[in-house]
C-alpha cells in the first residue's frame, strides 16, 4: 500500500510541474478539465462462495490534464475518484471504493463551431478497499477504459463536457457519467 501512495504523490507532482513548466508558445495546447461523475454498478460479486448482487451509484470526481496534438487528437492524464458504495446482502454490510490513474488518447470530431464529439481509450491504474462487516481488503489492478462524450464550446479556451466512461476493475464492469468544464491554456 506504501507504493501505492507514493505513485499517488508523484503522478499529482508530475500533473502540478506539467502545469507550472508549460512553454508559453503553446499556449493552446494544453489542458486542464474537472468533471463530476456518478458512478453506476449492477453486477453479482463473490462474497464467501455466495453470488452477491452490488447494485448502486455514487459521486466521484476526474480531473485530467492533457496536450492537443491538433484539433482532432489528444493525449491526457487523469485521476478519477470513482466513489464508494455500499449495500447489505445475507445479514452483512458491504462496501467497496477505488480511485484509478488513467493515461489516455483522446479524438475529437468537431460538429461545429461550438459542438464537438470526443472518443477517448485508456489505460487504468487502480486500486481501491473492499469491506465485509468490519474485516477490510485492499485491491488493485491494471486495465482499459473506454469513454465517449459530446463537447461545447464557451469561448476560445473554455468548453463543457458531457461524458459516459466504461471501467473495467477485474471483473466488474462500471458505468460513470460525467458532466465536467475543459480550459485551454
Amino acid at each position: 500500500m506504501r507504493f501505492e501512495k507514493l505513485t499517488r504523490v508523484a503522478f499529482s507532482l508530475l500533473l502540478v510541474a506539467s502545469l507550472v513548466c508549460a512553454p508559453r508558445a503553446h499556449a493552446g495546447d494544453f489542458y486542464v478539465g474537472v468533471d463530476l461523475n456518478r458512478s453506476y454498478v449492477d453486477e453479482f460479486i463473490d462474497v464467501g462462495g455466495a453470488d452477491v448482487l452490488l447494485d448502486g451509484d455514487t459521486t466521484g470526481m476526474r480531473l485530467a490534464f492533457g496536450y492537443a496534438f491538433s484539433d482532432y487528437f489528444a493525449a491526457e492524464v487523469a485521476h478519477t475518484d470513482l466513489g464508494e458504495l455500499s449495500t447489505s446482502a445475507m445479514g452483512l454490510n458491504l462496501s467497496a471504493e477505488a480511485d484509478a490513474q488513467e493515461l489516455a488518447l483522446r479524438g475529437r470530431l468537431p460538429l461545429s463551431e461550438r459542438f464537438a464529439l470526443f472518443g477517448r481509450l485508456g489505460h487504468v491504474w487502480w486500486d481501491g478497499e473492499t469491506a465485509v462487516e468490519t474485516a477490510a481488503a485492499g485491491i488493485s489492478g491494471n486495465d482499459v477504459s473506454v469513454g465517449a462524450g459530446l463537447e461545447f464550446s464557451l469561448g476560445e479556451s473554455l468548453s463543457l463536457a458531457l461524458s459516459g466512461t466504461k471501467y473495467r476493475l477485474d471483473e466488474l464492469d462500471l458505468s460513470v457519467f460525467g458532466l465536467g468544464i475543459r480550459f485551454r491554456f
